[in-house]
């Protein structure tokens, strides 16, 4: 792990802890982090760099490409392994670093709802496991959204650490693209089952 990535990310969990009551669920799942795809659930845009921060390896996410207009912050995203991606459409592009990113051996967080106001899995996340037989973790994320009421303690944020998905044991369909559909729906269903977990 590079020298200022640790330093940045040490920042965003001091941050955590003493804004958000940060409560991780299943932390020992994390050593068995490498080489996968990180799947979870998206409704805040501090959601990349918290889970990022409990990572014990550096990781890369997919980030709008909107994103990157801005310099200086998109030096700073790029910095901390960022990946563009157009939304409201297929960027092959994007789909392509991801997949190089994964045959090297690299982790990558994707958020297979693809954006904070959805709520349905994109076929993307599928398409690109299956494809690169690469396994998933999924991870339940809450109340990085609400700030004030973490911050009064009232609620706390969670992040759930779920049980390793065997990609390579998924039954392949006929007509692959089905496949791609149902395996993301698959994915986002076993994200939301994190949930109850957060209230043991």
């Amino acid at each position: 792990m590079r020298t200022p990535y640790k330093l940045i990310i040490n920042l965003v969990k001091i941050i955590m802890n003493v804004f958000w009551g940060l409560k991780i669920v299943h932390k020992e799942r994390l050593k068995d982090i490498s080489n996968c795809i990180i799947a979870a659930n998206h409704i805040s845009l501090n959601d990349p760099p918290f889970i990022a921060s409990i990572m014990p390896i550096e990781i890369s996410f997919l980030a709008k490409s909107e994103l990157f207009k801005n310099k200086i912050f998109g030096s700073l995203i790029s910095y901390l392994n960022a990946i563009p991606i157009r939304r409201g459409a297929i960027d092959r592009e994007a789909l392509q670093k991801v997949e190089k990113s994964l045959q090297d051996g690299k982790t990558i967080l994707i958020f297979p709802e693809g954006t904070r106001k959805s709520t349905k899995a994109k076929p993307g996340i599928g398409k690109i496991a299956l494809e690169t037989k690469t396994d998933i973790v999924p991870i339940y994320i809450e109340n990085s959204n609400n700030f004030f009421g973490c911050l009064i303690r009232k609620k706390r944020l969670c992040i759930v650490i779920g049980e390793r998905i065997k990609t390579d044991e998924y039954p392949i369909k006929e007509n692959i693209k089905d496949s791609y559909r149902e395996y993301s729906d698959f994915i986002l269903k076993r994200i939301y089952e994190l949930k109850n977990e957060c209230n043991g």
